[in-house]
């Protein structure tokens, strides 16, 4: 019975974090940093898709050495760079409707401060890492899985 248990609690754990994770599509070689539309999942340990902080995702792409998106209240747009896992991004330029929501706001903050701040970026299966030297900054996932 204490073993049924405890394959039974283990079976929801797993469940529960695959329910809340990004899909990392294990086997499969990494989505295309360029050309691919990413949408925001974490800010640090803040998570943004179906958590309290959850309204219209960020999203971006790049296109060259062009990055346009939507902060989740504002598009944005800016030029890019980026050389084997350095990236750089800026400078941006976003519209300034009013987020009227402050949650939202704080999203859009946290956003563009990943982006203005990226050091590096690193893909694995569908989910991309910005991040700098002392840390991640953000996750994005594919907004269409592959």
């Amino acid at each position: 019975m204490f073993t049924m248990r405890m394959h039974i609690a283990v079976l929801a754990l797993f469940s529960a974090v695959a329910c809340s994770s990004p899909q990392v599509s294990v086997g499969r070689p990494p989505a295309p940093l360029v050309g691919t539309d990413w949408k925001l999942f974490q800010l640090h340990d803040l998570p943004t898709i179906n958590g309290p902080y959850y309204q219209a995702p960020a999203t971006f792409r790049i296109d060259s050495n062009t990055v346009t998106g939507f902060t989740g209240c504002n598009r944005m747009n800016g030029k890019v760079s980026q050389s084997g896992n350095k990236i750089h991004f800026g400078p941006l330029a976003a519209t300034k409707m009013a987020c009227l929501d402050v949650n939202v706001g704080r999203v859009e903050a946290g956003f563009l401060n990943a982006l203005n701040g990226a050091e590096r970026q690193k893909i694995i299966g569908d989910t991309l890492i910005l991040s700098t030297h002392s840390g991640d900054l953000a996750r994005f996932v594919v907004t269409q899985p592959r």
